[in-house]
């Protein structure tokens, strides 16, 4: 029985389904009663003013021009309206796009090394803290690393008739997810090509072809002339501002050290278990590549895999404000060094307990999330659907809703937050009027109304506005007002 069952875990097809399987229960688990945060509420909310409008061509916070790529935002408004305006249809796509990073991982992986190493570079990435929290919430960092791991698919596979046109489909992929850094396959191509020597004059038939489909990379260029067009260089602007934008973070020496805290330090602690090996597979993967009696391909690959992994480094670290995400797209790379290191380990097999302890994992993970309730708070987004009905029924279709705030302007006017706004777009479809404590006792004077208080502040502000609570979350009270 344990022979038959070593045989069957080590099945290509087995191990396959175990992949597909843990990896659908990560990234999908708990989709509908997931939180949304910050700017993943900004964004979904920007998705449902597009669904309920139909104008896919007009991208604006407010009134800040978007200088993000459309794609995702294209895409979850299509979701809004399949789905409703739940986190499901919010996060469905760059869900979709994460599971689609781990299948191109195997092929990169496999590609590079063997099918062993492709399979658990895709355990690695799937369980890396970066890429769960990126994939699992609304952000374009997924969505960018499927398109640049697409095009890096069809260049690996430019003989085929598809590859070149898979390789600039990626590019197009990644840039209207995400704008500029979707064009890293551009360097990332040409640097393997010099390395491997193909890139030799005068020029082979098969790289005219490579050029006879250039012409693809002005699909996503199209919608930045759009932009253009229509804003002039604002877009523009605006995009070179949020770049050189230090969002609150140090400057100076003090940006070197956060470069270092945050993509090197924290990212390694987070990478547990995986980093000791991945220190050894970039050492062994620099060492390869600087080894004159190893095959020019070879050493071409594993520069290919260190400049990969360089290049994402100092485009997160040449930003003022710099976050983890910005990572994601070398986190692939990142996995199948890693993976080389542990495959090489294990003598190039994956031994049955390892697969089979992914499968029994899974098994328990499902198990445990179809038995037991779902986490504290999780369920807030029902009740933002219910609230919603009430809200509807109370206001007319037009009016905003009212939401008491103790923050305030330099000239003493109510502000909200972008999530407070991107909240009240994607869940109740209107826009948010902030009030302060005097605008709601002056508001409150003209009769009964609903109004929205911070749950952490509701219960004293409730005794000296004399409100009476309809409906409550984690977050916000949906309370109604008396007279004063």
């Amino acid at each position: 029985m344990a022979e038959t069952l070593t045989v069957i875990l080590e099945r290509p097809t087995v191990r396959w389904a175990i992949l597909l399987a843990a990896s659908f229960l990560l990234l999908f688990a708990q989709a509908r009663h997931a939180r949304l945060h910050g700017d993943a509420l900004m964004y979904a909310g920007e998705a449902r003013l597009i669904a309920d409008s139909g104008e896919y061509a007009t991208l604006r916070f407010g009134q800040e021009l978007n200088h993000h790529g459309p794609l995702l935002f294209w895409l979850t408004a299509i979701a809004i309206k399949i789905f409703g305006p739940t986190p499901l249809a919010a996060t469905f796509f760059s869900r979709l796009f994460g599971m689609g990073c781990i299948v191109l991982t195997v092929w990169l992986g496999s590609y590079f090394f063997d099918d062993n190493a492709g399979w658990l570079a895709a355990i690695a990435l799937m369980t890396c803290y970066t890429f769960l929290r990126s994939a699992t919430t609304l952000r374009m960092d997924s969505a960018l690393t499927f398109g640049v791991l697409l095009a890096m698919v069809g260049y690996f596979r430019g003989e085929k008739s598809w590859g070149p046109p898979l390789f600039y489909g990626g590019i197009a992929v990644g840039v209207l997810a995400k704008s500029l850094p979707g064009f890293l396959p551009l360097f990332l191509a040409p640097f393997h090509a010099l390395l491997a020597g193909n890139l030799e004059l005068p020029w082979k038939r098969q790289a005219r072809r490579w050029l006879c489909w250039s012409p693809l990379l002005l699909l996503p260029l199209a919608w930045w002339g759009y932009l253009a067009v229509q804003y002039g260089g604002e877009v523009f602007s605006i995009y070179l501002q949020d770049f050189l934008s230090p969002d609150g973070q140090p400057a100076g020496i003090r940006q070197v050290y956060r470069f270092f805290d945050v993509y090197i330090f924290g990212f390694g602690k987070k990478y547990l278990p995986w980093t000791f090996f991945t220190m050894i597979g970039l050492w062994t993967t620099l060492r390869v590549a600087l080894d004159s009696q190893r095959k020019r391909r070879e050493r071409a690959d594993t520069a290919l895999l260190l400049g990969w992994i360089i290049t994402v480094l100092i485009a997160g670290g040449l930003k003022p404000s710099q976050y983890q995400h910005y990572l994601m797209p070398a986190l692939p790379a990142i996995a199948v060094v890693t993976a080389a290191v542990i495959v090489q380990m294990l003598k190039n097999r994956i031994p049955a307990w390892l697969s089979g302890g992914v499968a029994v994992l899974s098994v328990a993970g499902a198990l445990i999330l179809a038995y037991f309730p779902v986490a504290n708070g999780a369920g807030n987004s029902q009740k933002y659907l219910v609230m919603a009905e009430v809200i509807n029924h109370r206001l007319s279709p037009e009016a905003p809703v009212p939401i008491l705030t103790l923050r305030t302007t330099s000239d003493n006017h109510a502000f909200l937050l972008t999530g407070e706004t991107g909240k009240c777009r994607f869940f109740f479809g209107r826009e948010a009027q902030g009030l302060t404590i005097a605008d709601a006792k002056e508001e409150i004077r003209h009769g009964h109304q609903i109004i929205i208080v911070p749950a952490r502040s509701y219960k004293n502000l409730a005794n000296e506005l004399h409100l009476a609570t309809l409906m409550e979350t984690d977050d916000w009270v949906l309370a109604e007002s008396g007279s004063i």
